[in-house]
């Protein structure tokens, strides 16, 4: 991902506000100065604790039976949602770019989409134990 428009201290205190709600469990897994913005990606510290990742597993190589899972290092849906968020709050003007998506305080955070298959769908807000 890369943010534009904001400095580190603006990115360091969106961080700080989203650990508040995912009891200091989020951290930086990349951060680097890049032009005007940062390149950077979110990760859990413990990913027994909130804000962890799901990643899918089948019990079959045809995908047909029922799914298992295990838990990631990577940062979930909702952290990153909730990290955007604050991010905008702090700073209105900042501007997201994720997988050729554009995300701004007034559209794009909280798309969900679906990273299964047709068949099984599963969408990022379902890869994660977040209520």
């Amino acid at each position: 991902m890369k943010a534009k428009k904001v400095s580190q201290q603006e990115m360091e205190k969106a961080l700080e506000i989203v650990n508040e709600k995912y009891q200091g469990n989020v951290k930086w897994n990349r951060f680097d100065k890049n032009g005007n913005g940062f390149n950077f990606t979110l990760k859990v510290k413990d990913f027994k604790a909130p804000g962890h990742r799901l990643h899918i597993r089948y019990d079959d190589p045809f995908k047909t039976c029922i799914q298992k899972t295990h838990r990631s290092s990577h940062a979930c849906w909702h952290v990153h949602g909730d990290f955007f968020d604050a991010l905008f709050s702090i700073n209105p003007n900042a501007v997201i770019y994720s997988n050729g998506n554009k995300i701004t305080k007034d559209e794009g955070n909280w798309q969900d989409r679906n990273i299964g298959s047709q068949m099984f769908p599963v969408y990022y807000s379902e890869s994660c134990e977040c209520e």
